[in-house]
């Protein structure tokens, strides 16, 4: 919400409001108002934090891509019905770890058929 990423919904803004109460009037009524824009900076990447996730990501994507194929299907993780999770455990040396935890909808690929669709063709 604070990073314009999502909108904020009626019901969730009573609550955000209860939680952050010097929150100001007008900000809320942006986040309702305004419009996400779903995207990045690039400079973003270039933050030590994001770039080692981003970079653990990219190095263990494909082994990530077959679990998912193998457990699930051919298909995708949704990235809009999704939710995210950030946690810590300690170690075996008792060091602090890093715990994230993905959690998306599984969208499966289909086949699409021209007989399938329901809606009438615009060039008709």
């Amino acid at each position: 919400l604070f990073l314009g990423q999502a909108k904020l919904t009626p019901g969730t803004a009573e609550k955000l409001k209860q939680v952050l109460p010097a929150l100001e009037e007008s900000d809320v009524q942006s986040m309702q108002e305004c419009f996400p824009m779903r995207s990045f900076d690039d400079k973003i990447l270039k933050e030590p934090n994001v770039y080692r996730t981003y970079e653990a990501i990219t190095h263990y994507g494909e082994a990530i891509k077959a679990l998912i194929n193998e457990q699930c299907g051919d298909g995708i993780m949704s990235a809009i019905d999704f939710y995210l999770d950030v946690g810590t455990t300690t170690g075996k040396a008792g060091e602090n770890r890093v715990v994230i935890t993905f959690n998306g909808k599984f969208l499966p690929f289909i086949e699409q058929k021209a007989e399938d669709n329901s809606a009438g063709s615009p060039r008709s």
